[in-house]
């Protein structure tokens, strides 16, 4: 098998996103059960119904639905709903899109006390509490991040509790693979600063502004973080596929079901075999690849992973924000020129830095806050660029104003967060709800 053959330039660039939101009781904030007549099944079965999806099972379990247009709505692992898009050519159309979706499912969750609350972080949930998924995957990946000890210690909240919006982009040529992966590995540590928003953990401020970029550094080192080859120069799809066979399964597809992985490399077991008379197979490749969670994950496409969700009149920055530098070649080689010299260890210590500090930490010898400015306006010539090619729509770069409030004024959507939570909202988990729920 040639597992570079998964990393297969797309013929055009298209943009993808997906949301992530808490699905919570409205009066006290806490995740929903997945059971019962207000529990996540109820709702996905109800999008079901009343929108013609398609549902998603796993063994008998209603996890998720597949609408007309191909948007994918599922339930993450510890009860929190994702919002996949199918991709899209332009900002303009995705997120008109992914708002209107967004906006019909609240409606249908309202019905039953739910909201969905975008933001970093499940806000009142203690990790004791969270409702996890009927997925038999999930199981396994608990056991073996247990068994990792410290390593992991953070593991369970990240998988029940963290909320992000990621974006997916294309590249076209193994060249504009090299240019996108470097750009968006250097740049996700330092963007990452105008999006902190999950200050909040079990009803408490933290005083972290992402408790969930934290707690990422203690999930498996191994898995996560930085792509370190990726400061290279010459970093090419091999380097992936070399740090990602180094690594073993978690688990694997068997039959209709789950096991956990050999405690081999990946890498190993295509040479030798499972161990029960068969190989791996692109499928299993494709699922190795699904168990890693750097900042950005390179597959047939490349995701950025890095940022906090934002709120819900924000949720656009992202993917605006990675379109604009990665798309425009004259925005995309800029940032990489206002980026060259840092090195893995400088971006590994700023992603540590950056959850306290937001927009006054430092990377290497360089402000965040500057570098990140100066991102934010590459961005936005970037996407004024498509606008004059007629790509995007007029008026596309707006999306990024939410970002620009923050370089101005010099508050994130995290110190915004804390002041509303422990002044106009008196702590009141049923006003954070009202204010942040996706609108019905």
């Amino acid at each position: 098998m040639l597992l570079e053959g998964l990393f297969t330039p797309a013929a055009q660039e298209r943009i993808g996103i997906e949301v992530e939101c808490g699905l919570v009781d409205e009066r006290v904030g806490q995740s929903a059960p997945y059971d019962g007549p207000c529990g996540s099944r109820s709702l996905l079965d109800r999008v079901r119904r009343e929108l013609g999806a398609e549902p998603i099972v796993e063994g008998e379990a209603l996890v998720g639905v597949q609408l007309a247009h191909g948007a994918q709505l599922s339930l993450e692992l510890g009860g929190a709903i994702e919002y996949s898009s199918p991709p899209y050519q332009s900002i303009s159309a995705l997120v008109a899109t992914a708002r209107r979706d967004l906006g019909v499912i609240a409606s249908l969750a309202a019905r039953s006390g739910l909201a969905l609350l975008p933001g970093g972080l499940v806000p009142f949930t203690p990790r004791e509490r969270i409702p996890w998924a009927p997925k038999p995957r999930i199981d396994i990946m608990r056991r073996y991040f247990r068994g990792l000890g410290a390593a992991a210690a953070y593991a369970e909240n990240v998988m029940g509790l963290t909320l992000s919006t990621q974006t997916t982009v294309d590249y076209l040529s193994p060249e504009d693979f090299r240019e996108k992966l470097s750009l968006l590995v250097k740049a996700a540590p330092i963007a990452a600063a105008l999006f902190v928003n999950s200050p909040i953990e079990e009803g408490r401020p933290t005083g972290v502004l992402s408790r969930r970029m934290q707690m990422w550094g203690f999930v498996d080192p191994r898995r996560c973080g930085v792509l370190g080859f990726a400061v290279r120069p010459d970093v090419s799809a091999a380097d992936v596929v070399e740090w990602g066979s180094a690594l073993p399964m978690i688990y694997r597809r068997v039959g209709d079901g789950y096991v956990p992985g050999p405690e081999r490399p990946f890498r190993e077991l295509v040479e030798h075999g499972f161990g029960d008379g068969t190989t791996p197979g692109l499928d299993d490749w494709r699922g190795h690849l699904s168990q890693v969670w750097p900042q950005v994950r390179a597959r047939h496409t490349l995701e950025m992973r890095a940022f906090d969700g934002l709120p819900w009149e924000a949720f656009a920055a992202a993917p605006a924000f990675c379109v604009g530098l990665a798309y425009d070649p004259p925005a995309r080689r800029a940032a990489l020129a206002l980026l060259d010299g840092l090195t893995a260890a400088d971006l590994a210590q700023a992603s540590e830095d950056v959850a306290v500090k937001g927009l006054d930490a430092m990377v290497g010898d360089r402000s965040v806050g500057a570098t990140a400015e100066a991102l934010l306006g590459l961005a936005r010539q970037g996407l004024l660029a498509r606008v004059r090619a007629g790509v995007e729509a007029p008026g596309v770069e707006h999306l990024l104003d939410p970002l620009g409030d923050v370089v101005r004024g010099g508050v994130t959507f995290a110190e915004r967060a804390v002041s509303d939570w422990t002044g106009p909202m008196r702590e009141r988990p049923a006003a954070l709800v009202a204010a942040g729920r996706v609108p019905a």
